[in-house]
């Protein structure tokens, strides 16, 4: 997505996916074993006001990195599905910010969700002799042979945000990282679970486009299904290849049931914008409760304004400062830690701590001070050997 953000978002892949919908009531499902419906409600709630305040433990992922001089005067390749979202602009200049110190240059390369595109970019980054690559929400069906070529280069790639089976022949030299996306949608469902007290009717503008995504879907019902038994769940299915389609479907959808009550948006870019399109068409908007994914700006504002729920995102510098921790230890022959080893914040936004950070500027979500307090910066450039400035 702000992921949303378009995090994840690489509809190019596949045929068109059908704007229809799906229903599925969560009350058929069975909750955990000895639970009751008011424990499953404080379940969400406590899930959901843990994630509301912004972190400031970021732990050390591994051991110093020795031997990093040797990359000075190099250039690492950082190729986004799209630059169009804010969430991967930060990616970028955030990258570009832990880099530079060790010598390093950022070459930025715009897959534009395009199969083509995205082959380039990665043959490009091979062609120039890059030290290493970064992708982000790029699946490999999406440029499986630029992915091979830049293993048979001996270059180390981290795929950011990739949940895909990793080829056997490519195990030490491409890492994946989720960044936990199933967990904030998780965390969307608990928020709508938690202001409903577990009865919520809701319409979830969904993407499975990739296995992350795929990922993210599954999390989000899963926590319905065994959080909320009151709950009813209507899918309605979006691809980045028919995004114009998302405004009529969620009218549909929303009219074929006056009793939708909720409106899940995933992610805030692209389709934020064209659900709320289809709330307006529907003439139903008023009434409706919006939760978003990806902390995009313009949901921020909503939020300010009560024009919306709640949305959630992980914090976009420390995933970038992760991802460039991942790359110098293969770049060093180390095998990074996995997910668990990285620190990944995560918030909630709501009426409750909207006031709390400035919601309105884009340059607080990209350097991340709606997350943590900025210490992690001097913890990785301490194993990076980064002189103290």
């Amino acid at each position: 997505m702000s992921k949303r953000r378009a995090a994840g978002l690489t509809g190019a892949l596949a045929l068109v996916i059908g704007l229809g919908t799906a229903c599925a009531d969560a009350g058929s499902a069975a909750g955990p074993k000895g639970t009751t419906p008011g424990a499953n409600v404080e379940h969400a709630t406590s899930q959901v006001q843990s994630h509301r305040t912004s972190s400031t433990a970021v732990k050390a992922p591994a051991a110093a990195i020795p031997g990093l001089d040797k990359l000075r005067g190099k250039t690492v390749g950082y190729i986004p599905i799209t630059l169009k979202a804010t969430y991967f602009q930060a990616q970028l200049e955030q990258l570009t910010e832990a880099l530079t110190p060790l010598g390093v240059r950022v070459q930025a390369c715009d897959a534009q969700a395009q199969p083509t595109v995205a082959t380039q970019c990665l043959n490009q980054a091979v062609a120039a002799g890059s030290a290493g690559i970064i992708t982000d929400s790029v699946p490999f069906a999406l440029a499986r042979n630029a992915y091979a070529a830049a293993v048979n280069a001996n270059i180390p790639v981290v795929a950011s945000d990739v949940s895909d089976a990793l080829p056997p022949e490519w195990r030490g030299k491409v890492v994946e990282t989720n960044n936990g996306q199933d967990v904030g949608g998780r965390l969307m469902a608990d928020a709508i679970i938690s202001d409903s007290k577990g009865s919520a009717n809701v319409l979830f503008a969904n993407t499975t486009s990739t296995s992350t995504t795929q990922k993210s879907s599954d999390a989000v019902q899963d926590e319905f299904a065994k959080y909320c038994q009151g709950c009813k769940v209507t899918t309605v299915a979006w691809d980045a290849t028919a995004v114009q389609k998302i405004p009529t479907a969620v009218s549909v959808a929303l009219n074929a049931d006056p009793s939708i009550g909720y409106v899940f948006a995933s992610y805030d870019q692209p389709a934020g914008p064209l659900v709320i399109q289809g709330m307006q068409l529907s003439g139903r908007n008023r009434s409706l409760k919006l939760v978003g994914y990806g902390a995009d700006v313009s949901a921020m504002q909503r939020i300010s304004t009560g024009a919306q729920l709640a949305d959630v995102a992980a914090d976009p510098a420390l995933v970038a400062w992760n991802n460039a921790d991942r790359l110098l230890r293969m770049t060093a022959g180390q095998q990074p830690p996995g997910d668990d080893g990285y620190t990944t914040p995560r918030r909630v936004f709501d009426s409750t701590n909207i006031r709390t950070v400035n919601g309105s500027s884009v340059d607080a979500f990209k350097n991340g001070s709606w997350f943590t307090d900025g210490s992690f910066r001097k913890t990785y450039q301490e194993l990076w050997g980064v002189p103290a400035a």
